[in-house]
């Protein structure tokens, strides 16, 4: 999948299975271990124990949550007890999360400088233009229903873009809404919802609030850690410096915006 027309400047790449256990194993060192880590549940062994693949090799746990085989979850590991991993905090990953990693994803830069242009043409019109151009000319099946997923998001209000920056995946969904604070006041209140879920951090969500010059960003996020990783890297970002940023854990599971389903494709003879 290609995306030069509209980020020109993009070098895309796919992920196989030896580069992710790598970038696994890369993103633990440069990040610190003690972020939220990918694993894959193999096999469950009693009503505690489970083989999972993580950080690129398999791995004995211990986990109190019962845990589904097949699935991929982000947890915490809490420390070793002999061979096996205590891991806490388990949330179970999308199941298209696995989608997103193996296909192509748009540099996270690039969709910011595309956000903040002058282009008169909207984002999301460029960008639905480029998935269309990419289906006509695609050869690859799981391409195809991975691009058609991408529209059907779009028909629902929602816009999911597959991203990466340096070599990290994640996934990014927003849509707008538009109300009036008070209904004595003229001035309209412009919210944009997002949802995001990083291989590394976990699942976040959250609001960016415009109101006369005002910016609001809150985010929700399911790890204390992360939340720690946020507010030590938020506060450096020249384009974030003016915004009142609000971070917070919450027990919930956060959910994305919309999720993509295996059964549901767009008809676009319509």
């Amino acid at each position: 999948m290609k995306y030069e027309a509209l980020f020109p400047t993009n070098k895309l790449k796919k992920t196989n299975p030896i580069e992710a256990q790598q970038n696994s194993r890369a993103g633990i060192i440069k990040y610190g271990s003690k972020l939220p880590l990918t694993m894959e549940i193999l096999e469950r062994l009693d009503p505690l124990n489970y083989l999972l693949q993580m950080d690129g090799k398999k791995a004995l746990s211990e986990s109190e949550k019962q845990l589904e085989p097949g699935m991929r979850y982000w947890g915490e590991v809490v420390h070793k007890r002999g061979e096996k991993y205590v891991i806490k905090n388990l949330i179970k990953q999308p199941q298209f999360f696995r989608q997103i990693q193996d296909n192509a994803y748009v540099d996270a830069r690039k969709v910011l400088e595309a956000f903040t242009s002058n282009s008169k043409t909207p984002f999301e019109t460029r960008f639905k233009k480029e998935i269309i151009n990419q289906m006509a000319s695609t050869n690859n099946r799981d391409e195809f229903i991975f691009l058609n997923q991408l529209l059907l998001s779009m028909e629902n209000n929602v816009i999911s873009i597959p991203v990466h920056f340096e070599d990290r995946s994640a996934l990014f969904q927003y849509k707008y809404r538009r109300e009036k604070k008070k209904k004595e006041e003229i001035d309209e209140v412009k919210t944009l919802d997002f949802y995001a879920a990083f291989d590394t951090l976990g699942p976040m969500k959250g609001k960016l609030i415009y109101y006369k010059n005002q910016v609001d960003l809150n985010i929700e996020v399911n790890f204390p850690i992360s939340k720690k990783f946020l507010l030590e890297n938020l506060g450096i970002s020249e384009q974030l410096k003016n915004m009142n940023i609000i971070i917070k854990v919450i027990e919930t599971e956060i959910q994305p915006l919309y999720s993509f389903t295996q059964n549901n494709l767009l008809d676009l003879r319509t």
